[in-house]
């Protein structure tokens, strides 16, 4: 009885009402960034794209229409919202774990306009990261206008974000599952009732005014795996090819941005480079695949303009690539028939395989550079999509050559391998296996292969997380000194911050105090069992440990001739008061120690502001436990 009354709290009852309400902003924002996005490319790709048709030159003017994006967006982000620039998805969850779900409210704006305007003009990035933290953003915004507590905040910040995830991919699922693996990093039963609210709410407005509609967002997709033995080795391959490609592309991220900052120091210099390199690429790569379907005849027919294969999103060359077919195996099954020359299944002869591997290979080796580009260039946008795309074009050119050089029982289709390479590089760059595996699940609409794309994603995520432990999000942070730690049964010390728990009043001791002045702070102080050491100008270089001092007192050397310098276990591991405890916990092992300095950087300096105490972190540990029981 006692725990109906702690679900059917004030405040639980209004997190669920607000799960509701942010749920169909989060579908509302994913259509208006959608337009956003179309709107953009309108009035500079596709209209360029529709005057070459009568002037073939105009075609080179799509070189300056990335570089006058990332101009614009560089501006935009670093003038009003610097975390709106990159690709979101760690600003979200260092807000969650290590700053009580607090976002900016204009981050949802700036993220909304300035990633609007990077993908409409050709920079080659996602939508996905961008949605995420504008869902984010907005449950953020409704917590704090209520004044909710820390854990609330979280779950708001959540379920915008599967909000986002599920409008954008029209994947309620998938939603969930991306913000309770990747966002939160724990599935605690309470935080799921409002995430999964959310999520479906946003996937209705979707379904009612999205550009998906009731479809998935690939269509038309009839393949299948109907448990062939001989098949199974090529998908365990796929996946260790895709976790290594996965690992060099978050690297690759990393590596581009660094030397970028290093090289070009203003960052105007970096958008027109990064603007230039990426306008550079879309007008010289073969913008038709050299075996088009009928579906993308049928679309030219009608007068529709091909994007360039490595601007924007890139979704054009994902779904052509899930498509593929080799036309000598036996024909695929199909549950329905669609009109005459519409038709998207690509039936390709071997010539047609050799000269489409070749229009692909280049596509999976240049998609991850432009948008490693385009991000150090200063653009905002997400790496989901190109994962996807990296994935799709990688699982092709596998299964491209797999047809043509192995015999047909131990190899499928190459748009089979397409799927699963999607699944297996979303695996390896984000390490969360459920969610890459049910979000290209609900993409795709296609059951009837989800073992390989199981198989070969775990496989992918296992190979990048030995290679690099850290998930392409999660190094975002470690490099800015914010590592999140996050637990399964241990989620509860996640919103209990370093600075809720330390002790703020503490003794120290200076580095020329001697032994007898220690003694006698340690006996006034028996409750801190490790005291800071101070030099002359109040900074920490040191820390006196119960057995430092024990270890002292045995020697046959006078306490006055003994000082803080000849005792002190020097460069010791402090904490910042805005960790979380989870991660506060792992510090405490590194040097198995009781007590950690707690330092805070102000004005360049670092300064000791507290003592964080084991006991007090484990006492506040029982406490939050026995409040969810």
């Amino acid at each position: 009885m006692s725990s109906l009354r702690q679900w059917f709290t004030h405040e639980v009852t209004l997190t669920i009402f607000l799960a509701i309400l942010i749920g169909i902003a989060g579908g509302l924002g994913s259509v208006v960034f959608t337009h956003l996005i179309h709107a953009v490319s309108y009035v500079s790709v596709d209209a360029i794209l529709a005057w070459s048709d009568d002037k073939p030159p105009a075609f080179y003017l799509l070189l300056f229409t990335p570089i006058l994006g990332l101009l614009i967006v560089s501006w935009l982000t670093l003038r009003f919202a610097p975390e709106a620039q990159g690709h979101g998805v760690p600003e979200v969850i260092a807000a969650v774990a290590r700053r009580d779900g607090l976002i900016r409210p204009r981050v949802a704006f700036v993220k909304i306009l300035a990633s609007g305007i990077c993908i409409g003009t050709g920079g080659s990035v996602g939508r996905e990261g961008p949605i995420v933290q504008i869902g984010a953003a907005l449950g953020s915004i409704s917590g704090q206008f209520l004044k909710l507590s820390a854990r609330n905040m979280k779950v708001l910040v959540a379920s915008g974000s599967a909000a986002g995830i599920s409008a954008t991919f029209n994947a309620p699922l998938a939603g969930v599952m991306f913000a309770s693996e990747i966002v939160l990093g724990n599935f605690a039963v309470e935080s799921l009732t409002p995430i999964v609210i959310a999520s479906v709410l946003a996937a209705v407005v979707q379904s009612e005014i999205g550009e998906h509609g009731f479809n998935p967002a690939f269509t038309q997709l009839y393949h299948q795996f109907e448990g062939a033995w001989a098949q199974l080795p090529s998908y365990l391959i796929l996946g260790v090819v895709c976790g290594l490609i996965a690992v060099s592309f978050t690297k690759l991220v990393y590596y581009t941005e660094d030397l970028a900052l290093k090289n070009v120091s203003r960052w105007w210099q970096r958008a027109v480079l990064a603007g230039f390199i990426v306008g550079l690429a879309g007008i010289l790569y073969p913008p038709v695949p050299p075996a088009p379907s009928n579906y993308s005849n049928y679309r030219q027919e009608a007068g529709e303009h091909r994007e360039p294969p490595l601007f924007g999103v890139g979704y054009e060359v994902v779904d052509h690539a899930l498509h593929l077919e080799f036309s000598e195996k036996t024909s695929s099954i199909r549950d329905h028939e669609l009109e005459a020359g519409q038709e998207k299944v690509v039936q390709l002869s071997e010539p047609q395989m050799i000269s489409t591997f070749w229009w692909l290979l280049p596509l999976a080796l240049l998609k991850p550079l432009l948008t490693s580009i385009t991000l150090g260039g200063g653009g905002s946008g997400g790496i989901f999509a190109p994962s996807l795309y990296i994935g799709a074009t990688t699982g092709a050119c596998f299964g491209l050559l797999l047809n043509l050089y192995l015999p047909e029982q131990f190899s499928a289709h190459p748009g089979v391998y397409a799927i699963v390479g999607m699944g297996a590089v979303v695996a390896g760059t984000t390490h969360g296996i459920m969610s890459a595996i049910i979000i290209v699940y609900e993409m795709t609409s296609d059951y009837r292969i989800i073992l390989p794309i199981m198989v070969s994603a775990g496989l992918a995520s296992l190979v990048a997380r030995f290679v690099d432990p850290e998930s392409i999000y999660d190094k975002k942070l470690s490099r800015r000194g914010e590592t999140v730690a996050r637990g399964l049964d241990m989620h509860h010390l996640e919103h209990v911050m370093v600075r809720d728990v330390m002790i703020r009043n503490f003794p120290t001791v200076l580095n020329t105090d001697n032994l007898t002045q220690i003694i006698q702070v340690a006996q006034k102080n028996s409750h801190i069992e490790s005291i800071p050491v101070m030099n002359v100008e109040k900074q920490l270089i040191g820390i006196i440990r119960p057995e430092d001092l024990h270890r002292m007192l045995d020697t046959d050397i006078p306490p006055h001739l003994l000082n803080a310098d000849d005792i002190a276990l020097a460069s010791p591991i402090s904490v910042s008061p805005d960790e979380n405890l989870l991660e506060a916990i792992r510090d405490f092992g590194t040097r198995d120690v009781d007590s950690l300095p707690v330092e805070r950087i102000i004005n360049g300096q670092r300064q000791l502001v507290g003592v964080l105490l084991r006991s007090e972190v484990m006492l506040r540990y029982r406490q939050e436990m026995l409040r969810h029981y």
